[in-house]
């Protein structure tokens, strides 16, 4: 039989070459590249030192994790192939997925596991995701193919901070060569391989021939596209020059939609947006006050207007899609301007008030604030926008309460583990005010504090759940929101082009690219 299999192999190779004219080069079948235009370039591709989407999306397709998230952002198997969480969330052991190899040829083992989760806890290393695993305590390698994971204390959402797009495994022989390589320079096991990076311009990776998964990759090059400019983005894609454009804003979302072999793929994200209001300063430490500015603006309108229908209402201080969310108030608070101006009466303030609103400088994000400006007006609060570039904003909203003089912040917040605890606890934790995390409205509730603990003390999903949307309802009738919508991650796709998707924390996906059109 083998001799066989050689002599077809021979003979194939030979009628081959019989096809080429003298001086020529036998090339195979002509390569499949696909080409993704993104809003912007990557900062860095050390999966430990990121904070942007944009990098994450491209390490997604170099590198895998212990576990991966679904398009649904539900926990899927990718380097360990099962795994077990004691009782009380403080032990999680991964049975490891055997005979796989970095892209440099490493072999992938538990000791690899050990020493990228060793330096990314470790505090001298200064990795920007330390808080998602400085609560491991300690990494036991059981055998080439088990590790196990004990914590200094119980955290039931651990397993979603596994499966954060940060929790890649990296060769243990470039984590040897410094952050410095790894950040230009990334090596994992994932199903394509790291060739160049154009600062500004594009990142280029080609197929891995050794990846794990049978049938994948199904291209030979990834090209990542950096254009930033909206219609030149959307212009690539229409002119066939790209097979998927992200993000398509509401505005070129018909023309996108409407042009031959061209499709326009919502997808819901898991994105809140809301206007965190200062509980403990002025007109918002009265909870009658907040409640009435809910009442006061029409959401429906907001998402019909400035999203162009592609979005919904929030109905709970999170979006669905969040593992372990519950729905509050079907439709979300309701536009009531009559009941809105009564509550502001009974609070003492029956002409209304004047208040600031911080916000980015973005065109969609000013149009918001303008919505928002306008529906206030109609029960006497006076808004005056202050918009601001990315990084001013950042400053002066994450300063702590004593120097921090916002009134009011249009935010929005994607919990990139996919998890309850990460879409409540940084936002409305009383221990999470600027500038330790992202409690904008520095919201403290003794009773949420506590549900919030419970939450992660525990292995058990139903009594998380539980926790989670006891939480909510505190939450929801005390406003420190004003809680405005979820939002639908809009791109385009080339027809014949399938496997490419932004996921619902805004990340793209192309491991599973596939091109057979246009």
């Amino acid at each position: 039989m083998k001799k066989s299999v050689s002599g077809l192999l021979v003979v194939g190779v030979a009628l081959a070459l019989l096809s080429i004219g003298p001086g020529q080069t036998p090339v195979r079948a002509q390569a499949k590249t696909a080409t993704v235009a993104l809003y912007a370039d990557a900062v860095t591709l050390d999966p430990y030192d990121t904070n942007d989407n944009l990098s994450l999306s491209v390490e997604r397709t170099v590198y895998d994790g212990l576990v991966g998230f679904t398009p649904d952002m539900k926990v899927k198997p990718q380097l360990a192939t099962s795994w077990e969480a004691s009782p009380d969330a403080r032990v999680f052991t991964f049975h490891l997925r055997r005979g796989v190899k970095f892209h440099d040829g490493t072999a992938f083992s538990a000791e690899a596991v050990k020493i990228n989760f060793d330096r990314v806890r470790d505090p001298g290393q200064k990795l920007r995701r330390y808080s998602l695993y400085e609560m491991i305590d300690s990494i036991t390698v059981v055998d080439e193919s088990t590790v196990r994971f004990t914590l200094r204390k119980p955290f039931g959402a651990m397993l979603y901070n596994f499966a954060h797009p940060a929790g890649r495994i990296i060769s243990p022989a470039a984590i040897a060569k410094g952050g410095a390589f790894l950040a230009r320079n990334p090596v994992g096991t994932g199903p394509f391989k790291f060739v160049s990076w154009a600062p500004g311009r594009e990142i280029v990776l080609e197929r891995n021939p050794e990846f794990w998964e049978a049938g994948q990759p199904r291209v030979d090059r990834i090209v990542f596209k950096f254009i930033p400019e909206d219609a030149s983005r959307v212009a690539m894609l229409l002119s066939g020059e790209a097979q998927f454009a992200f993000p398509v804003t509401g505005v070129q979302a018909d023309a996108v939609a409407k042009t031959p072999d061209v499709s326009l793929d919502a997808r819901w994200s898991i994105y809140a947006y809301y206007v965190a209001l200062h509980t403990q300063r002025g007109p918002f430490r009265n909870m009658a006050v907040r409640q009435a500015l809910n009442y006061a603006i029409d959401k429906n309108a907001i998402v019909k207007v400035v999203l162009r229908g592609y979005g919904r209402a929030l109905d709970a201080p999170m979006a669905p899609g969040v593992a372990n969310y519950t729905q509050v108030q079907a439709g979300g608070w309701p536009y009531d301007v009559v009941k809105a101006k009564a509550l502001l009466s009974e609070a003492g303030f029956p002409n209304g008030f004047p208040t600031v609103l911080w916000l980015g400088n973005a065109t969609e994000t000013q149009r918001l604030g303008e919505a928002i400006q306008q529906m206030l007006a109609q029960v006497g609060v006076k808004v005056e926008l202050q918009p601001m570039e990315a990084g001013t904003l950042s400053a002066v909203r994450f300063k702590p309460i004593e120097d921090n003089l916002s009134q009011a912040n249009l935010a929005g917040w994607s919990p990139s583990t996919g998890d309850a605890d990460w879409a409540l606890r940084p936002l409305l934790g009383g221990g999470t005010w600027p500038p330790t995390l992202f409690n904008l409205a520095f919201y403290k509730n003794a009773k949420v504090d506590e549900l919030l603990a419970d939450a992660l003390g525990t292995a058990d999903e139903t009594r998380r759940a539980k926790d989670y949307a006891e939480a909510s309802r505190i939450v929801w009738g005390e406003a420190p929101w004003i809680f405005l919508y979820n939002s639908q991650n809009l791109a385009g796709v080339r027809a014949g082009t399938t496997g490419v998707y932004a996921l619902g924390d805004g990340t793209v996906d192309v491991r599973e690219a596939t091109l057979t059109g246009k």
